[in-house]
């Protein structure tokens, strides 16, 4: 039996772990890359620290949210809102924080009307 206290800390921990796999392997973003309806492309070959403009087509979409990360590390909120820019098309200028520890693997979790998708790729 499971006490009170305990209780919390499963939930705590279930709350905490991995996001699922990236069911997406992108090669260059700016060359696009399409998953479940979704299609992604950056204006330039992303890079830490320096902006590039990521579009998401997504027909009939109402909200579009992308996310950086890294799996197994934080790396703080690199969250942003797409503006619609018309077509089912979002955009919004974005910028990758430097990894101290020299990784280069991402995941950009693309949020489109709350159902999301993982695009795994690396920068140069």
């Amino acid at each position: 039996m499971v006490k009170a206290a305990h209780l919390g800390v499963l939930l705590w921990l279930a709350a905490c772990s991995e996001p699922p796999a990236p069911t997406v392997v992108c090669g260059e973003l700016n060359q696009g890359c399409h998953g479940m309806g979704v299609s992604i492309r950056t204006d330039a070959a992303p890079s830490a620290l320096s902006p590039f403009t990521l579009t998401v087509q997504a027909a009939g979409a109402r909200e579009v949210v992308a996310e950086f990360v890294m799996v197994g590390m934080d790396m703080g909120l690199n969250r942003y809102r797409l503006q619609p820019t018309g077509a089912g098309r979002f955009s919004a200028r974005v910028t990758l924080p430097v990894c101290v520890s020299g990784r280069r693997d991402w995941v950009l979790w693309v949020s489109v009307d709350g159902r999301r998708q993982g695009f795994a790729f690396q920068t140069r």
